[in-house]
């Protein structure tokens, strides 16, 4: 984001009426090795150190999970000088302070709508809890005032009871909404009468002007240029809801991110006030742009850096070739740009009146930058030297985190030919014989890198457990009763598959253009929910109930399949066994998810493909059939790939405790739960040769590895079977 230039104004308004401005803490995370160290806590996905042609910033990721909760505590030791006095008292006056911090929601829930942003005080955040109402405490104790901003998502339900959509709209200091019911107890809500729409990926500045003494605080948030989103005035309560004394010291930022696939960013946290005395902040220095000039000409040395310093501050820098200059903040509005292509050491530090700062230090390396290999990864393999790699390239790790692309191209051995260029990370390439695949990674202002990958492994088919296609006779002989019947209009749990209408095919010779020209066909749903008289379009299903039982034999409804052989949270028994005719197996379980299914026997060279289908059907496939018998023949979700791995077992006791290899490979797969479905599960071997023909590829002691499929790594990235230096390994 553009770091500083619209809050440092804010920070320093009040500053002709004092001697400069004193910064109590800082965050802008521009020295931070990664977010670990920044002292934050989050429960969600990811939290990492992101950046761009601004610098660096938090970035919290939710991903696929639940609301969790994200805070860093400073704490209020923060207001007090090194002598234990209170840093705002100064010559019989308490004096107010400023606290202000840029956000900015990248992308809103989509599933819930309970977010949170909290500057807290003296009552500490309930984890993954709503600050002001956590619902894991009862009513009459869930409303906390201890804060001095508070901005919660909009929560609303329509008149059938279902949530609204409000992914990125918050209230701003709302007051709180107090109900008390017919046994004299109160509950407490959040009046969500005005909500303000945040745009995604926009950059807003949240400030605050403490006053101590009268207990108020003025805040303001506005986006990066300035237009006010709400502004005005909270006047904190004397005592909380148990009576206790609510402090004016902020102590915390608190985050609530909603579920799911919540991106919430973070920057410039800082807590000032406008001293009488002189003080000097240590200046901030941010790589801003590497690799070309300012006119976007290419210099892969070239090296940009954003300093910036507080109004009422002279700034010192000394640059890479050893010249030092002042410069005042009339002359930049407090952000200096230093440019350079050579290496060395940047230094600035900053003065006002007689007091000095800490001199700021950061090694500056002009070589160029190179990029990251490409990562192919197998996400499909067929008989013979079919494959699907997957190519994927992490920017993580690089300066400014710039947008990698990928180009690749495959010369077959018998002439086939796929490239391209410029592709995203997390495109596919199939290819269908022997040969290379050359991987480039690619940005611009940065070194490129190649690798390749010989597709030279054949592969043969082992076995095949094909659940989609299993006959009803198949489906008793393993062991589940009768089939019942699911069609169902409720969009709920096991309901889903035929509500949801996921699963269809198109149907061959229904072409006709739609209202735009295009031509489309008409979509035929051999399982999905069509009307309330439907009895024709219905999913048959079998479930193995295993509830209360002591023990179970996983291994006998398929042979060379261990299916749910744990419990997991089930108290009561072991996950029920599930199959859907035509579909495939499942685990009907909601909250015990993740129960496994282990693929038996396996040699140390096979792999496993899982061909599964999730989320109710939303990654199946949609074939051009004439009958449902063709499209039963077709379903299909997506593969997921695993080479063998070796058991292993605990040996020993206490510092002599080992663990060994079993000398037993298996594949297990997590079944996650009742939105999921294994379709098919197929094992291929390697033909003959083909790992002998891995070892005459590699490059004799070049210390790579190379995995049984013709990858090469640096290290293995996994237990499994590995050429390195000339020698079959096993890591375990």
């Amino acid at each position: 984001m553009k770091k500083f230039l619209l809050s440092l104004g804010v920070a320093c308004m009040t500053l002709s009426t004092f001697a400069s401005t004193r910064v109590l803490y800082m965050q802008n995370f521009e020295t931070a090795p990664d977010a670990a160290a920044t002292g934050w806590k989050y429960g969600g996905a990811s939290m990492s150190i992101a950046s761009d042609s601004f610098g660096k910033y938090l970035e919290l990721s939710q991903g696929q999970t639940n609301g969790r909760s994200a805070k860093v505590t400073w704490g209020a030791n923060i207001f007090l000088n090194e002598d234990g006095t209170p840093a705002l008292e100064e010559k019989g006056e308490t004096l107010p302070y400023n606290l202000k911090f840029d956000f900015s929601i990248v992308q809103g829930s989509n599933n819930q709508y309970n977010g949170e942003f909290t500057v807290f005080t003296n009552h500490a955040p309930i984890d993954n809890n709503k600050y002001r109402n956590p619902w894991s405490q009862k009513p009459e104790a869930s409303c906390w005032d201890n804060y001095l901003f508070d901005m919660t998502q909009w929560e609303e339900k329509d008149a059938d009871g279902k949530v609204v959509a409000h992914p990125t709209e918050y209230v701003i200091d709302a007051p709180t909404v107090v109900t008390e019911g017919a046994d004299g107890v109160k509950s407490y809500g959040i009046d969500f009468s005005d909500p303000k729409t945040f745009t995604p990926g926009t950059w807003y500045t949240v400030s605050l002007e403490v006053n101590t003494v009268d207990r108020k605080v003025d805040y303001s948030v506005v986006d990066l240029e300035g237009n006010e989103v709400q502004s005005g005035t909270r006047e904190v309560p004397a005592a909380d809801i148990n009576g206790d004394p609510i402090s004016m010291y902020a102590e915390g930022l608190f985050i609530l991110v909603a579920r799911y696939q919540t991106i919430i960013d973070i920057d410039n946290i800082m807590i000032s006030y406008e001293s009488k005395k002189d003080w000097a902040s240590k200046p901030t220095i941010a790589l801003t742009r590497v690799g070309q000039t300012a006119d976007e000409q290419l210099d892969l040395a070239m090296r940009a850096y954003s300093i910036t310093f507080l109004e009422g501050e002279t700034l010192h820098v000394t640059g890479t070739d050893g010249k030092t200059e002042e410069v005042e903040y009339a002359d930049c509005d407090g952000n200096y740009a230093y440019e350079t292509t050579t290496s060395g050491t940047l230094k600035a530090w900053t003065t006002s009146g007689e007091a000095t700062s800490d001199v700021v230090e950061v090694v500056v390396d002009c070589n160029p930058i190179v990029l990251p290999e490409v990562v192919a990864t197998i996400s499909s393999v067929s008989e013979g030297f079919g494959k699907t790699y997957t190519l994927t390239v992490s920017n993580a790790d690089v300066p400014l985190r710039p947008t990698v692309f990928i180009n690749y191209e495959f010369i077959g051995a018998n002439g086939e030919k796929v490239s391209a260029e410029g592709q995203a990370s997390g495109c596919k390439v199939t290819v269908s014989e022997e040969g290379t695949l050359k991987l480039t990674s690619e940005a611009y202002g940065y070194e490129s890198k190649s690798c390749t990958v010989e597709n030279n492994s054949k592969f043969e088919t082992k076995k095949v457990w094909d659940f989609a296609r299993l006959t009803e006779d198949e489906i008793k002989a393993a062991g589940f009763p009768a089939f019942e019947t699911l069609n169902s209009s409720k969009t709920s749990g096991f309901d889903n598959w035929t509500a949801r209408k996921r699963l269809y095919y198109e149907l061959a010779g229904s072409e006709h253009e739609n209202e735009e020209g295009a031509t489309v066909r008409d979509n035929v749903y051999p399982f999905g929910f069509v009307a309330e008289d439907n009895d024709k379009n219905v999913i048959k299903y079998a479930v193995i109930d295993n509830t209360g039982k002591e023990t179970v034999d996983s291994e006998s409804y398929f042979e060379g399949l261990s299916i749910f052989p744990d419990k997991g949270k089930k108290a009561d028994g072991f996950p029920n066994v599930c199959m859907m005719y035509h579909i495939g197996l499942y685990n009907n379980e909601t909250n015990n998810n993740n129960n496994n299914v282990i693929v038996k026997s396996l040699d140390p060279t096979d792999f496993v493909v899982v061909n599964y289908i999730n989320s109710y059907g939303s990654n199946s496939c949609h074939p051009i059939c004439s009958t449902d018998e063709e499209y039963f023949a077709q379903l299909a979700g997506e593969d997921a790939v695993f080479p063998a791995v070796e058991e292993t077992k605990t040996e020993g006791e206490g510092e002599n405790q080992t663990t060994v290899g079993t000398g037993v490979w298996s594949v297990t797969y997590p079944l996650y739960r009742i939105d999921t479905v294994i379709t098919k599960i197929t094992v291929f071997k390697q033909a003959d040769n083909a790992v002998e023909g891995i070892e005459a590829a590699e490059v004799a002691g070049d210390n790579y590895y190379y995995t049984i499929d013709g990858l090469r790594l640096a290290e293995p990235t996994r237990p499994g079977l590995y050429i390195h230096n000339g020698k079959k390994i096993i890591v375990k």
